[in-house]
Formats: structure tokens, C-alpha cells, sequence
């Protein structure tokens, strides 16, 4: 096949080649074929000449933290993990998620800031959560909060941990 000189252009010449290539098949793009009489039924697509667009994510100014889940049991001297990302794509380069213990326990403490590049926002991330020794024997509780460092007052996602204490309770001595 001759294709004029000058300059092509591609949605021109991909029709060319898919033209080219129905003549010599015989099938016709987007097209189901039909099997001949007598074998199996077989239907294949040729690709069509006209790509499928790809979605493009949410762009958003504001997102907010997403987390789960939204309550986590930790063992006292164990750690546990949380899964922190965001909920659209940010408008600007990297998100700063930090968290914070707003009540409770002060056994129960989280790990470090997540950093989330704007390409990557869809992605979990863990979040550890500490539960240190204590000589109390209650399962302590505290409520936590991940925010958006460079969204003061938006973007807020709040959950909770429980410590699961490991020590017995003393037994208070019988009356006589």
C-alpha cells in the first residue's frame, strides 16, 4: 500500500492499515465474524479505529482523609495498623496526612506523618498504632484524628483504638 507523500497524519493512516486489513480478512471493524457453516461458533472483534478515552481521576482542591477502619483493637505492648488515603486527587503536588489523639488513653499513640504525592492519592497507606505496657488491667480507649496539614480545619477523618490489656485484675479479697 502507497500512501501520498507529504504529511500523514496518524488517524489517517491507522484507517488506512485497518482498511488494508479488512480488505485481506474480509471483516469489518467493531465486528463480530461469523464462523463458518459447520465449525464452532467463534465471534471476534477487530479493534476499533477509534481509541476508547481513559477516565480521568477527580481533581479537587479539598480532599479529605479517608480511613479504615474506623476503630482498631491494639495489644497492650503490640502495635496494630489504620490505612489512611485520600478521596481525590489534590490540585497540588504532595499532601502532608498528620494525626493527632484529640481524648483518652495516653498509652495508645500513632506513628509518623504520611507524605501522599498527588499521582498516588488513591493508594492506602499504614498508619501504625502503639499500645505501651501499663500496670492498670482496663482496655483503655482513645479517639484519633488524620487531617490534611496543608487544609487547616477540612479534609478530617476521626476513628478510634481500644488497648486490649494483658494484665489480670487483682482480685479484691473476700469479705469474712
Amino acid at each position: 500500500m502507497r500512501f501520498p507523500h507529504g504529511r500523514l497524519r496518524r488517524p489517517a493512516v491507522l484507517a488506512a492499515v485497518v482498511a488494508a486489513a479488512s480488505a485481506v480478512t474480509g471483516l469489518v471493524p467493531g465486528a463480530a465474524d461469523a464462523a463458518p457453516r459447520g465449525s464452532a461458533a467463534v465471534a471476534r472483534l477487530l479493534p476499533s479505529a477509534v481509541p476508547t478515552p481513559t477516565p480521568t481521576p477527580t481533581v479537587s482542591a479539598t480532599p479529605y482523609v479517608m480511613v479504615t477502619p474506623a476503630q482498631v483493637v491494639v495489644p497492650e505492648g503490640g502495635s496494630a495498623l489504620i490505612y489512611v488515603r485520600l478521596s481525590d486527587r489534590p490540585s497540588y503536588g504532595w499532601v502532608t496526612v498528620d494525626s493527632q489523639r484529640l481524648s483518652g488513653d495516653s498509652d495508645l499513640s500513632i506513628g509518623p506523618r504520611l507524605l501522599f504525592p498527588a499521582d498516588r492519592y488513591n493508594e492506602w497507606q499504614a498508619l501504625l498504632v502503639f499500645a505501651e505496657e501499663d500496670d492498670d488491667a482496663t482496655d483503655g480507649t482513645a479517639t484519633f484524628e488524620s487531617r490534611i496539614s496543608q487544609l487547616p480545619g477540612t479534609g478530617v477523618a476521626v476513628w478510634s483504638a481500644t488497648e486490649l490489656d494483658n494484665d489480670t485484675a487483682t482480685p479484691s479479697p473476700a469479705p469474712s
